[in-house]
């Protein structure tokens, strides 16, 4: 194939970096560009050597292995199964995704097309409070209403939570001294607009655990302690400052306390979902109902008078749940696997951003979770998968290379030389 073929190829994988914290429907078109790319650019066999001893490519083959399985047995109709097919195909597409971005050059760009992407995202959300962008999501003005830019809050502010880690780390590993200020800078700007200019609660929990992250992996000894204290009380200051943070956590607890009457609220309905999901994966508790099988299973447990509607039946609010009603314990297992993935791998990275943010990432994906279904939010889902791909790449390259004695995966944006 000429080289102009994996010069797109590159190209177009570094344009998904950049497009999918700002456009849904370019990132699918651009998924599916890749796809074609990938398929035409040939070298199946370097790539697959690449990627077969990263434990997250059997977790990720077993999973949407599982929702193929699961067709077998779902008493589901195919309008809800379908969704399914084309929600988690994202899986195997990562592992398409890491054969692709073999060398550092080609994974730098696309973490610096992430970062520059997200860098749009926080400037128009600070701007939205004086001024009505024609792109931002929000048109609210001012300080302590929330604003969000593209898709939903929630969303913005995972994606937001995890430019806040990979600032902090640039900040401390970067030796010059105005691009220290510039990333701490920016970790403070993005941290603000979680906690200020957004009514998100996942987003204030996931600022939480990036802090955690980064102290937990970059500092050691009396360093570590220090931090800790330090960062508690600098976000419990910065939480406790936010007019908005505290709106959010006394309708929290008015919801909790009014839980068992009202089951229409954010907390209310996760609450009772949590409670009626286990009575369904207790029925089938190995392979679950079957792909799709939630969505009209779970009516059966509902008892509210008003029946089983969208908000009800769609998701329970929690992938771990979702995975174990539809595909038992084994699925449950198989994702637990995957995350294990991820911190095994970054353990074992050589790159030492790679080994932070592939831990950050891990966390995020775990903690989210357990309030929402995130593999299967379109938005999220891109996401998590592709940046799992991209640091999970970063993670074995140069652990692998070590190893190889033979010719190294070339960079798909430079051309090969043909041999007489």
């Amino acid at each position: 194939m000429p080289p102009k073929s994996r010069d797109i190829l590159a190209l177009a994988i570094t344009s998904l970096f950049f497009f999918f914290p700002i456009s849904l429907a370019m990132a699918s078109t651009l998924m599916a560009v890749i796809t074609v790319l990938w398929l035409a650019t040939g070298r199946f066999r370097e790539r697959w050597i690449f990627v077969r001893d990263n434990p997250l490519t059997w977790a990720a083959m077993a999973l949407y292995g599982l929702v193929i399985l699961g067709l077998l047995y779902s008493p589901a109709s195919w309008q809800d199964i379908s969704p399914h097919l084309t929600k988690y195909i994202k899986l195997p597409f990562a592992i398409l995704l890491m054969s692709a971005i073999t060398t550092e050059r080609l994974q730098q760009r696309c973490m610096n097309a992430f970062v520059l992407a997200m860098s749009f995202v926080l400037a128009s959300t600070w701007l939205n409070v004086w001024w009505e962008l024609p792109w931002s999501k929000t048109q609210n003005h001012g300080w302590n209403v929330s604003h969000h830019v593209f898709g939903d809050y929630i969303t913005q502010n995972i994606m937001m939570a995890f430019l806040v880690l990979i600032a902090l780390y640039r900040m401390l590993s970067t030796p010059m001294s105005w691009r220290k200020g510039a990333w701490a800078a920016m970790a403070a700007l993005a941290s603000v607009s979680i906690t200020h200019l957004s009514e998100g609660r996942t987003g204030y929990v996931l600022l939480c655990v990036v802090f955690a992250v980064f102290v937990a992996t970059t500092l050691r000894g009396n360093r570590l302690w220090i931090a800790a204290t330090l960062g508690t009380g600098l976000v419990v200051g910065v939480l406790a400052s936010s007019g908005l943070v505290r709106e959010r956590f006394i309708l929290a607890y008015e919801e909790v306390q009014g839980i068992d009457q009202e089951k229409y609220t954010s907390i209310g309905n996760r609450v009772y979902l949590y409670k009626i999901t286990p009575l369904l994966i207790a029925e089938k508790p190995i392979l679950g109902h079957g792909t799709g099988a939630y969505h009209s299973e779970i009516c059966r447990f509902v008892d509210i008078p008003e029946g089983c509607h969208g908000w009800i039946h769609w998701h329970p609010h929690n992938q771990f749940l979702y995975f174990a009603v539809e595909h038992g314990l084994l699925g449950l297992a198989v994702y637990l696997l995957m995350l294990a993935s991820m911190v095994w791998l970054a353990r074992k990275a050589e790159n030492d951003e790679a080994r932070v943010l592939l831990i950050g990432l891990a966390a995020l994906l775990a903690a989210d979770s357990m309030t929402n279904s995130p593999l299967w939010s379109a938005r999220e889902s891109h996401f998590f998968v592709y940046m799992m791909a991209l640091l999970a790449a970063r993670a074995t390259l140069r652990r692998q290379s070590a190893h190889e004695s033979s010719t190294p995966v070339q960079d798909p944006s430079k051309p090969t030389q043909h041999q007489s």
